[in-house]
């Protein structure tokens, strides 16, 4: 399946959603580096999300979620414990002392260590580091270069890590089913939101703040064009995801059918939401944004969410059939 807007394969290698983009650029240096970004934008629940600012539609908005909670909750999807540090600033010497540690035994192992706000208010990675000279080497979707200990310090609100433990021995059984409680809980606004709670609208009620937002005339052009960037980017990867399970499980017995079956009848829906969500980020250019201001614009992309949410609504009932289905089988093997 080649993406709505390119036909690349190279283009499934990259992703809008930097959270994913920065799980996938860690777990490739461990024995799970078998997965490709479909596979992590799927398991994890990133290609399913939606965050929405309620008032303007900001920017903030693909990246305000609680990373601490969330990406561990990824990481044990993918089949991975994971150690965190995510002390409130200013930083005390002793915590501080305590996450550099952190990131440097892990990039001991060999394994990148996930952070936020290097460079850009983005996730990325610190894939390296010099003692001797104080200093971090880091990537984001920005740049790639050199982060000071105290540079890395000088964060707003949290100075934020995950690391990868150890590898657990997830049957794709397991991993399908864990992706699916990330992704109805999402999709259900069930999903812990800790200190953003309140702020932004997530999953299917998302798109009704979208609309209210642009009826009222108030979207942020930038910040509306940023979401339809993403979200519409984040959806594409679903529709592959799903389209992947129709084919990598291969119908040797029922739960292999079964899968295949109620996937395919997800992505019919999923295909909706990726027409509608394209048309509107071609409405809406990032990084310019068109002029969401404009009643003609307005009107054109109320439509458009509006195809997109019911359509996504249909798929996440597809999806809840199959969830259900999933929670009778566990075997590793089955021979049938």
């Amino acid at each position: 399946m080649e993406r709505k807007d390119k036909n690349k394969e190279e283009c499934w290698l990259r992703t809008k959603t930097s959270a994913a983009a920065a799980l996938h650029g860690a777990i490739k240096y461990t024995d799970k580096k078998h997965l490709n970004l479909v596979d992590v934008m799927g398991i994890s629940g990133h290609a399913f999300r939606i965050n929405i600012d309620p008032k303007e539609i900001n920017v903030a908005g693909p990246t305000a979620i609680p990373g601490g909670y969330l990406l561990r909750k990824n990481l044990c999807n993918l089949g991975f414990t994971s150690n965190l540090a995510d002390s409130l600033t200013p930083v005390q010497p002793k915590k501080l002392e305590e996450t550099i540690e952190l990131i440097q035994e892990s990039v001991d192992r060999g394994i990148p260590a996930i952070v936020f706000d290097m460079f850009i208010p983005e996730f990325g990675l610190i894939y390296g580091y010099d003692d001797d000279k104080k200093v971090f080497y880091a990537k984001d979707c920005s740049k790639d270069g050199e982060v000071t200990y105290e540079d890395f310090a000088d964060v707003n609100g949290v100075l934020y890590t995950t690391t990868i433990g150890e590898s657990l021995p997830h049957s794709k059984y397991e991993m399908l089913r864990m992706s699916l409680d990330t992704i109805l809980d999402h999709a259900h606004g069930r999903e812990w939101q800790h200190v953003l709670e309140g702020k932004y609208k997530i999953g299917l009620k998302a798109y009704d703040a979208w609309i209210d937002v642009l009826e009222k005339g108030n979207a942020d052009p930038h910040g509306n064009a940023f979401n339809a960037l993403v979200v519409s980017d984040a959806r594409e990867f679903a529709m592959k995801y799903l389209h992947d399970l129709t084919i990598k499980w291969d119908g040797a017995n029922i739960v292999e059918r079964g899968v295949r079956k109620l996937a395919s009848d997800a992505l019919k829906q999923y295909a909706i939401v990726v027409d509608a969500l394209v048309e509107l980020r071609e409405l809406f250019p990032f990084p310019h944004g068109g002029d969401p201001s404009k009643e003609e614009n307005a009107s054109i992309a109320v439509n458009l969410i509006s195809k997109a949410k019911d359509a996504e609504t249909e798929g996440v009932k597809c999806l809840e059939t199959l969830h259900n289905f999933m929670k009778n089988y566990y075997a590793e093997k089955w021979v049938n």
